[in-house]
């Protein structure tokens, strides 16, 4: 579902962006077309990208914030109507994708709920960065946050933040 390189992707062209409420240094990201919301550290904009597969298009939205200590990246996927999944598969998907797409080590896996959704809680590390994610699946929608910490730094009170403010409706 996520995916983390340097290229950044093509704006959503949205005919709204989302609205956001100034919460002391963080800003919330309310977002209409994602269901959802989460407070971040810096105002960011839907990075959404459509591309076609055997199983139908899908649309891949992305926010990106960073800090001088890390990253946070939350992000959900729209399957076409007649894509079905498994649920656990589906977590592991987004879980596998994303730590070979940063090139980490998976260190540990385990599974979460949301307000009685399915989820998953995973670790993992690159020579750089720590990852922390949790990925849900609501109804027929994965949402995947991540807080990646820059090795050396302590971010623990901002990463505990960002996965607390998460919220879907």
């Amino acid at each position: 579902m996520v995916t983390v390189n340097a290229q950044e992707h093509s704006a959503s062209g949205n005919p709204r962006p989302p609205s956001t409420i100034d919460t002391g240094s963080w800003v919330r990201l309310n977002s209409d077309e994602g269901q959802f919301s989460v407070l971040l550290p810096e105002l960011v904009k839907d990075q959404a990208e459509t591309k076609s597969s055997s199983k139908g298009p899908y649309t891949t939205h992305l926010f990106v914030a960073r800090t001088a200590k890390g990253v946070f990246l939350v992000g959900w996927v729209d399957y076409d109507p007649s894509f079905n999944f498994g649920v656990q598969s589906e977590l592991e998907a987004n879980r596998d994708n994303f730590v070979k797409g940063v090139e980490a080590t998976l260190l540990n896996s385990s599974r979460i709920t949301l307000d009685g959704n399915p989820g998953l809680e995973f670790t993992a590390e690159t020579p750089k960065t720590m990852f922390k994610s949790r990925v849900y699946i609501v109804g027929r929608r994965p949402y995947q946050l991540i807080a990646g910490t820059y090795k050396g730094q302590d971010n623990s009170d901002e990463v505990a933040r960002f996965f607390a403010s998460f919220e879907v409706r």
